[in-house]
This record gives structure tokens, sequence and C-alpha cells, in this order.
């Protein structure tokens, strides 16, 4: 109908067009083509019109579909369904035998694709509709003015949508997905962070061996707790969460770190690097076989770079400041323990102990790979538990420790024990990734989950699936 309507249009033009450029013809000639370029521009309002109702026409079958659907997944009878679907019909301006309306409502449909789709209901809105101003021209050419059915048709059910959310907060992550602790805090004075500490750990215990546990302290204030098992809190003076605290979880944690490459250390550059008692010892970045050990030194300097310290462990001892004085935001440290020897137990540990101060921060563009990553251990080495004592992050008995970056350990402890201050206050920039946290007998602590200096933090991936109508066809 509309092609011919089209072509009608076209004709009309092409004679109007031609009558005017004819010097010859006469009045009449030109008052018999009114009629014609009336009637035509009557039928292009028309089906304008047309268009208009076909597409109101298909919003009420859809709404008349849905509203269908909900009612058939709740249990109601064929009665109730199509008198559902008959009421949104007519509330959107289509009401069944009135003005040459028709609305047939099947429930399963009788046609398509969804006819054994369960829940599924079909509502078809047919419409008689016959051109009124384009009458004049059938009439002036003889011809009788038809009339013809529009019909708008819709197919609804029940779907399932699933939508999913990432939160990127995590700072203070246990990795392990074993029914054990994930994470202890304890015997400190006061804690502050603002992101969440993680526990992908899933015990479920209200005790001391909680998922994570928090005991003998006198003020934590964070951002939130999450955790696929349980918290546990005990002997503390005031705990504090910014975001309601979330235990048995099934959501997902993401690790940041997990396509960190597998190291390439290249040759050595050092061979059992050890150095003991001096005033100021300055380090370069290259690789480290067997080991890099300092002890008792007044000053240890790193400069920015990477370390590669494989077949051994990093070990500092006594000494009074460990700093990077050419470090910038850009421009620091990346220290990543690894092995060549192809046997992966000798992948070791970091160990730093009975310290002063120290102060280091990762690199935002000149460590390549482990972009914002301050300490790495290659996730080749051996697995360990919450009370390994080799192979672990450790730091213990210091009085100040700033370490901007990410420390990622994602086979082992990270063990912080008998420190004052841990952080920079506002400013700090830490990310703590293990397969535990343990932080125990320390004064005070700031936790910054920061991208200063590239890091970033783990993230909560939650996926929620909800059910509701939804139009197929």
């Amino acid at each position: 109908m509309l092609r011919s309507i089209s072509r009608g249009v076209h004709s009309a033009y092409a004679t109007w067009q031609r009558l005017r450029r004819d010097d010859s013809g006469s009045v009449l000639s030109f008052l018999v083509v009114v009629p014609v370029l009336v009637g035509t521009v009557a039928l292009g309002v028309e089906t304008g019109q047309m268009y208009r109702v076909k597409r109101q026409m298909q919003g009420a079958a859809d709404a008349a579909a849905l509203s269908a659907a909900v009612d058939r997944m709740s249990g109601k009878d064929n009665a109730t369904i199509t008198a559902t679907a008959l009421y949104e019909a007519q509330r959107n301006g289509f009401q069944n035998a009135t003005g040459g309306v028709t609305v047939t409502v099947n429930a399963p449909p009788t046609s398509g694709s969804n006819v054994s789709t369960v829940g599924a209901v079909e509502v078809i809105i047919t419409k008689s509709q016959s051109f009124s101003l384009g009458a004049a021209l059938n009439s002036f050419l003889g011809v009788a003015n038809q009339s013809f059915n529009m019909r708008s048709r819709s197919v609804a059910a029940q779907g399932t949508y699933t939508t999913t959310t990432t939160s990127a907060e995590g700072c203070l992550v246990a990795l392990t997905t074993a029914a054990e602790q994930g994470v202890s805090f304890t015997s400190f004075n006061n804690f502050s962070s603002d992101c969440t500490i993680i526990s992908n750990a899933t015990s479920t215990s209200n005790n001391s061996s909680a998922s994570v546990y928090m005991a003998s302290f006198n003020s934590a204030t964070l951002k939130s707790v999450w955790t696929r098992g349980s918290f546990y809190k005990a002997s503390y003076n005031n705990f504090t969460a910014t975001d309601p605290v979330q235990t048995n979880q099934v959501s997902t944690v993401v690790d940041p770190y997990a396509t960190l490459p597998t190291p390439s250390p290249g040759t050595c550059g050092y061979t059992n690097f050890s150095r003991s008692s001096g005033s100021s010892l300055t380090l370069l970045p290259g690789t480290y076989c067997g080991g890099l050990t300092v002890l008792s030194y007044s000053n240890v300097y790193f400069t920015p770079g990477i370390y590669y310290v494989t077949n051994g462990d990093l070990y500092l001892s006594s000494v009074n400041n460990v700093t990077c004085p050419t470090c910038t935001t850009d421009n620091g440290v990346a220290i990543v323990l690894t092995q060549t020897s192809g046997n992966n137990s000798d992948i070791g540990g970091v160990r730093i102990t009975s310290d002063n101060n120290i102060t280091l921060n990762a690199g935002k563009t000149n460590t390549g790979a482990y972009t914002g990553v301050l300490f790495y251990q290659d996730r080749r080495a051996t697995t360990g538990t919450m009370t390994s004592t080799s192979k672990i992050f450790t730091i213990s008995s210091l009085n100040t420790v700033t370490l901007n970056g990410a420390i990622y350990f994602p086979n082992n402890r990270i063990d912080i024990s008998s420190v004052n201050v841990v952080g920079a206050g506002a400013n700090g920039c830490t990310i703590w990734i293990g397969r535990y946290i343990k932080f125990s007998s320390y004064n005070n602590n700031y936790k910054g989950g920061c991208s200063t200096y590239g890091t970033t933090p783990a993230s909560i991936v939650t996926t929620t699936t909800a059910t509701k109508s939804k139009v197929y066809e």
C-alpha cells in the first residue's frame, strides 16, 4: 500500500512538472491536475499519520505483552492474563472491539520462535484503516476508497538479567581462597585506612581463626572490611567503618597484578652480594644472584630502577636509614624476587629488621611491566602459610616505614611487627597484596590506596541477577 502511494505521488509530481513546462496547454489542463496534486499531498500527510499510529500500536502491544507475562509467571489463569493485556492495550489507546481495533492475546504464543518459551505471552493488535483526505483523489479518479488492516505483534516473557559492578577499593588484601584466616591485625594503637581490608579466605570461625581477625587495639578507622568468610574483633576501644562491613560474600576479588610477567632477570651483575659495617652504601639496579644483604650501615641509598634478587633473600638489618634520594614519582624502585636456577624453591623473600627509618617508592614510568610495584615476589614461589618464617615479606623492629607502591607477595605472607609508624600520614600510597596479611605490635599506621605512583588497588566484582519481563519478538 505504501509503495502504491509513493508511486502515485511520484507520478503526480512528474505530471505537474510536465504541465508547468508546456506553454501550449490550456487553463483546463491546469485545472485538471490540481485535484490530483491536492489528493496526492493528502495521501502523503496520511502516510505520516499511519506511521505514527503504527508506532503507537507497537508500543501498546509491547506494554500489553510485558504486563501479561508478569501475570503468567505469577501463575495467574488465562482469563486474568487476557484481562491484563486488554487493559494495557486500552490504556495505551487501543481498546478491543472499538474503532476497528482487535486485540488478540495468546498464552503461550501460537507462532514464532517462542511458542515453547516458558511464561511467554503473545499480543496482536489489528486496526482497520482507510484514507480520508486521500479519498478525494480516489473519487476524482473514479476509484473506490479501500480500507486495509494495520497489525502489530509482540511476544514477552520473564528474562534473567545480570548486572556487574566493579569497585576498586582493596589495598590490604589476602588472596588465599582456603577455609582459613587471611588477615590478622593485633596489638596496635591506631590504624587508619581510606580503603578496604579484603580477605578471600573462607574461614567462618567467630574467634581468633576468623577470615579477618582484629584484636587488642585502641582505635581503627577504615573504609570497610570485605571477606568471603567471617570478621571477628575483640578487646578494643573504637572501631569505625565508613561503609558497612561485608562478610560471607560470594563476589569475586580481582588481583590487579595477576598478569605481571614472569621475571627475566638476565645475567648476574652481582653474586652473593653482602656488605656490613660502614657509613654509606649506594646500590645500583641490576641482577643480584644469590641474594642481597646489607648489615650495620648508617645509610643505604637505592637508585631508581629494577633490582632482580635471584636465588636468595633481600636482607637489610641494623641500618639507620634506607632511602632513594634521587627517586621521584616517575622514577622509582622495583625489587623483584625470582630465580635463575630453574628451581622455584630458590625464590627468596624480604627481611628488613632492626632499622631506624626506611623510605622507598615505586616508579610510574621507569620500571616497565612493574609500574607501581615496589616489591614483587615471583608468583612461582613456594606457597607458604600464615605461620611460615621463610619466603615471606617481613618488616620488624623499626621506627618508621614509608613504602609507596605495591608490595605483592601472592604466595606468601606480608608481616609487619614491632614498628612505630607504618605509612606516610594522609599522603600514604601503599597497597599490600599477599597470600596472607599480618600486622602486629605497632603504634600508628596509615594505609592509603592512592595511584600517585601507578599503584592499582584490588577490585571487588559484584554480579547481581534479577528477573523481569523482556520483549523477545
